[in-house]
């Protein structure tokens, strides 16, 4: 009987959903004028404890699966009285790649505008049906990481993009300004979202999930690997047409800001496909980081 009940409690725990998230958090206030530092040291706790503790889906989590990231806070001013923070965050996220040790970068994006209150001992919990300055800058951001890492396995997958979206339309409803507003900016928490989930950028999403599933999860065996990277390309070509629609679309500038480096490294070795036209486009797409495209046309 012991060994019956013994066998259900662990089938019961190992069904359990599990945190999702293994995420680094730093608050960092350098230039803040303040006796109170122990403050910063208890958000930094709070924040990491949220986002790593809770559990945001139903889904069940292996600890290999888990989402890897940072976030950094840094704190420009800071008003004791009322406990009112401002300043920016710099948001990671990687998804683990199939068959490696290796994460790839979902996004990384210093979100320059963040306004919250904390006061010392205060607890912070989030609630979806419920806009709470921090909290919900914290939930947003673990949806959106979330629904990067759905979408990376199922092109149709919505869910968790369609919660950060809900987030950010309480936000605006209850009248929060900074990144939440969709006028003060064009790249912000509203527009991440707003371009994620706009009919107009369904290739988007598409692409996301062929330069990661057909692409960055193949790469590992060899005898998959040249169609590996031809899928990646295929999946980079297929981002003109929002380009050419809307040069400056804020999609196409984190997921470049998020990814140059690695499309050099999935391109610099192993077998050889066909890439004038990969590098053509991505020159136009993303000329901030032309030079590191340049070279990929005439080696390969």
């Amino acid at each position: 009987m012991k060994f019956a009940v013994l066998i259900t409690a662990l089938c019961a725990s190992v069904l359990l959903p599990a945190q999702e998230f293994f995420l680094e958090v730093k608050v960092q206030a350098p230039e803040v004028q303040t006796n109170d530092r122990q403050v910063f040291i208890q958000l930094e706790q709070v924040v990491r404890d949220l986002v790593n503790n809770r559990v945001w889906t139903e889904d069940t989590w292996e600890e290999g699966e888990r989402i890897r990231g940072s976030f950094v806070f840094t704190i420009r001013d800071y008003d004791q009285s009322s406990g009112l923070m401002s300043g920016n965050l710099q948001v990671s996220f990687a998804r683990p790649v199939y068959g490696s040790d290796y994460n790839s970068t979902t996004i990384s994006f210093q979100d320059p505008d963040v306004r919250f209150r904390y006061r010392p001992n205060e607890i912070v919990d989030f609630q979806p049906n419920q806009f709470q300055d921090l909290a919900s800058i914290i939930g947003f951001y673990a949806y959106l990481g979330l629904g990067l890492d759905e979408a990376s396995f199922d092109p149709q997958a919505r869910a968790h993009l369609q919660t950060a979206l809900q987030i950010a339309q309480m936000a605006q409803a209850s009248g929060a300004g900074g990144g939440w507003d969709r006028f003060t900016s064009t790249r912000n928490r509203f527009w991440i979202i707003e371009d994620l989930l706009n009919p107009a950028n369904e290739a988007f999403l598409e692409s996301w999930y062929r330069y990661h599933r057909d692409g960055l999860d193949r790469l590992s065996k060899l005898e998959t690997q040249q169609q590996a990277k031809q899928s990646v390309a295929n999946a980079l070509l297929a981002l003109r047409p929002i380009h050419t629609r809307q040069p400056n679309i804020f999609l196409l500038r984190w997921f470049f800001d998020s990814k140059s480096v690695e499309i050099q490294q999935v391109f610099s070795g192993g077998p050889a496909v066909a890439l004038q036209d990969v590098s053509d486009a991505l020159q136009v797409m993303d000329p901030s980081n032309a030079s590191k495209y340049l070279a990929m046309g005439k080696s390969r």
